[in-house]
């Protein structure tokens, strides 16, 4: 029995027959195209280091299926490191919500100080423009237009302002202030509903109690006929008793 029991079975002995040829085939196709040449491990680190950071220098290639295999999953969880690695750094490079209306607040008032000064250059440069022109008895042409000159600069120079005023108003307005203020102006349009909506339920009341109103008043002339209808018989019906008092008077005195 133990002899039985530690030695292989007769169809284990086949099967190991069978499987030892086909792996042999199989180390000879995986080893069909390997290079001896950059069989290093340096070379291996070198190829995936370029080709995780998407560099591909082509000096060393892959050949095997395997490796191919291997390059390309190196290729694309170097691409999303990247991607992540970008991400975060631009996060934490972003200023905060504070900090930009800090910023924002600094950079306006430049550039109100800023319009300020090109406003008043504008205004001298004219000033000095007229003065030479008009005022002076002798026109100094030179001095004219180096005045005029000044003045172009000055007019440029407060265009420039107004435009750099307008990019900082633009860019004070990001996408989280956008969506706040959309969440805003859609709670007010949702309140407003509401509010509509009651407002229409008061005027539909309203409008039964005038219908109401209305159907009294048109039912009005025939209660104040019936009622002036039955005026006459119970003015009868009143002198009808005093008649018969009158009568017993009467009566009563002829007696006597």
């Amino acid at each position: 029995m133990v002899s039985r029991i530690l030695t292989k079975p007769h169809h284990t002995k086949k099967l190991d027959k069978h499987v030892q040829p086909h792996n042999s085939r199989l180390t000879q196709e995986l080893l069909k195209y390997h290079d001896e040449e950059h069989a290093n491990l340096l070379n291996t680190m070198w190829l995936t280091a370029i080709t995780f950071l998407s560099v591909g220098y082509g000096d060393i290639v892959p050949n095997t299926y395997c490796g191919r295999g291997i390059s390309v999953s190196t290729g694309l969880m170097g691409a999303g490191c990247t991607a992540l690695v970008v991400a975060v750094i631009a996060r934490k490079l972003e200023l905060s919500r504070a900090e930009k209306h800090v910023h924002n607040f600094m950079m306006d008032t430049q550039l109100t100080k800023r319009l300020r000064n090109a406003a008043a250059n504008v205004l001298r440069e004219t000033w000095l423009i007229y003065k030479h022109t008009k005022l002076d008895k002798r026109v100094n042409q030179s001095k004219v237009r180096a005045h005029q000159r000044k003045f172009l600069l000055a007019i440029y120079s407060l265009r420039k302002v107004k435009m750099d005023q307008r990019k900082l108003m633009d860019n004070a307005n990001t996408i989280t202030d956008m969506a706040k203020t959309q969440n805003s102006v859609f709670e007010m349009v949702s309140e407003m509903n509401q509010r509509h909506e009651v407002l229409e339920e008061r005027v539909l009341s309203l409008e039964d109690r005038l219908t109401v109103i209305q159907e009294q008043l048109e039912a009005l002339p025939d209660v104040l006929t019936k009622a002036l209808s039955a005026l006459p018989a119970l003015n009868s019906t009143e002198t009808q008793p005093q008649s018969g008092g009158t009568a017993a008077t009467t009566i009563g005195t002829t007696a006597q």
